[in-house]
């Protein structure tokens, strides 16, 4: 479903073609997507990766429009290590105070081992690493590789096609319809597309699982 057929639908689900709706319609299916994105954060479509390059002493790195971590890897670079990854445990930030209480400071002979995150925004996620890298010229290639989840780039008059559009069309329209029912204060709808919703929202996960269940047993 691309935004045109979209915005077609809610218009004639709704019976309503209104100047007033039309010049919201954007922010109507933003909300819709951002229900959805709340009830089904681990779709393809929101897992992004980032890759940092580190910098001595530095144990901070913000990660933009991250809503929420899944790892971080540190990849070594060396004449014995070709971009070998060690994944980094997570733990609260008051463990990496007592473990590194001047965090800034670096040990030559140890590599990264944990990370904490905090300022979780709509601008993004900061996670600190401890031990702050140490970066050698050797080393400069080394990096840090955070697989994160954030919302994808919505529908919109400008951007016709989303992963969710093509793939959650059954899950996209009631979430629009119900957005529209309170955008227009139509009661006697917005009960009946927040069930159809749900509803939506329960089958898609069940066909997720079978299909991760499916892809484990096939090995991929």
């Amino acid at each position: 479903m691309n935004y045109t057929s979209l915005v077609s639908q809610i218009q004639a689900f709704m019976e309503d073609d209104s100047t007033e709706l039309q010049a919201s319609i954007d922010d109507i299916i933003t909300q819709a997507e951002s229900m959805i994105f709340q009830r089904l954060p681990s779709l393809p479509c929101f897992r992004k990766t980032s890759i940092r390059n580190l910098a001595t002493s530095q144990p901070e790195y913000t990660i933009a429009d991250a809503r929420m971590i899944r790892q971080v890897a540190y990849v070594e670079y060396s004449a014995t290590s070709n971009g070998a990854k060690t994944y980094l445990d997570h733990r609260v930030d008051s463990y990496l105070r007592d473990y590194l209480p001047t965090p800034n400071t670096y040990d030559s002979l140890q590599t990264p081992q944990f990370y904490s995150t905090k300022n979780a925004t709509t601008s993004g996620i900061i996670i600190t690493i401890a031990p702050a890298p140490f970066i050698q010229a050797s080393d400069a290639e080394n990096q840090l590789e955070v697989d994160f989840i954030a919302p994808e780039t919505g529908l919109s008059s400008s951007n016709a096609n989303t992963w969710i559009g093509d793939n959650a069309e059954a899950v996209l329209l009631p979430a629009a319809l119900y957005e529209t029912s309170s955008f227009l204060k139509a009661s006697e709808t917005l009960q009946l597309y927040k069930a159809q919703f749900d509803e939506a929202i329960a089958l898609f996960q069940q066909e997720m699982s079978r299909n991760y269940t499916a892809e484990y047993n096939a090995g991929i």
